[in-house]
């Protein structure tokens, strides 16, 4: 709770100047602005460790194995790190090039997936294959 407001209050507060800036001088707006995100990135990246073990605790209850749980995990990676640069090149006027980074987001997700659907197609091939018991 204490990193989301600080968070919120940052990412406003830098939202503002760069408002303020931005007729003058865009170019340093959108830096103002990238430097915001950075500093927020740090904030966020700082509860990563106790995510982590969350995430570790998780899979442990759960009994999946690591070739289950890791392509989930990589997926939402990849969703975050793809939607933080497809915006910020919304920000910086790239329409296109963000259209561009969210489709090699969503390729780059399926891709990690991959061993989702691998290991799926296995346990349905392995139950219909198998003999019933009668």
């Amino acid at each position: 709770m204490d990193v989301a407001l600080k968070v919120s209050c940052l990412g406003l507060c830098a939202a503002l100047l760069a408002a303020l800036i931005r007729k003058s001088n865009p170019e340093t707006a959108l830096c103002l602005a990238l430097a915001g995100g950075a500093v927020i990135l740090y904030f966020a990246f700082s509860l990563v460790s106790q995510i982590a073990d969350a995430a570790r605790e998780a899979r442990e209850l759960s009994g999946l194995t690591s070739g289950v749980f890791a392509p989930v995990l990589k997926c939402v990676v990849v969703g975050i790190v793809c939607s933080i640069a497809s915006d910020a090149c919304k920000d910086s006027g790239s329409a296109q090039l963000a259209s561009a980074v969210d489709m090699a987001g969503a390729v780059a997700a399926l891709f990690c997936a991959l061993p989702l659907f691998s290991s799926f197609l296995n346990t349905v091939c392995l139950l219909y294959t198998s003999p019933s018991p009668r």
